[in-house]
């Protein structure tokens, strides 16, 4: 199995998370030529990453992706419970991809502080307050966002809080989860799968900050 990923994306960091929690020998390579090269498109046709390869077998989008996984492997299971529970934990993560990931990814735009705006930060953070509200609406940490272990829930926020906290940094301004999420975030980083990617993507994440600088 070949995951081709960048540790700097919380959408590979979130497959990676599910590789490491189940347990399942895989090898992680750079696309050729980088994301959206004709070389890669000659492994991954969409161009994206990650993009999971398996035999005859080629996937891309972390959803798909991780879905196969836990249908393919279902134990230990990241999608347990009920047809409503199971409902709701991708409702969740739906949310993640579509909503809280995009408004920080937007920000890459403002890290170089020579074309930093900070009226254009300021609007985002007001983005990315409203729905991490949502997001408290829409979990019952116990204290994973909707289940007692991990779940697809939990495995993509966690990449993608951790940018937040660091180009928060970055911004000089403060950072922190509303309430209702703290003992979240604290179970979710205990885990050694989410520890380990987390800390490649802090690595990989500071290097390209500092490149911008």
């Amino acid at each position: 199995m070949i995951l081709y990923a960048l540790p700097i994306s919380n959408y590979c960091s979130k497959v990676r998370i599910v590789l490491r929690y189940k347990g399942l020998p895989h090898e992680v390579l750079p696309p050729p030529d980088g994301y959206g090269s004709e070389a890669y498109k000659q492994h991954v046709p969409s161009g994206k990453i990650p993009g999971l390869v398996e035999g005859d077998l080629v996937l891309s989008e972390s959803e798909t992706i991780n879905e196969y996984l836990e249908e393919r492997f279902p134990e230990p299971t990241l999608l347990p419970g009920t047809a409503a529970q199971r409902a709701r934990i991708r409702q969740v993560s739906r949310h993640h991809d579509l909503a809280v990931e995009p408004t920080l990814r937007a920000l890459f735009r403002e890290v170089a502080p020579a074309t930093r705006r900070p009226e254009a930060i300021a609007e985002r953070a007001d983005e990315l307050k409203r729905h991490l509200d949502l997001l408290v609406t829409l979990t019952e940490p116990q204290p994973f966002l909707l289940t007692p272990t991990l779940s697809l829930a939990d495995v993509g926020y966690a990449p993608t809080f951790l940018l937040g906290e660091l180009l928060w940094r970055e911004f000089g301004l403060s950072w922190s989860l509303p309430e209702p999420l703290q003992p979240w975030w604290a179970a979710v980083q205990a885990v050694p799968a989410v520890a380990e990617t987390l800390q490649e993507a802090e690595a990989a994440t500071l290097a390209w900050i500092q490149s911008k600088q």
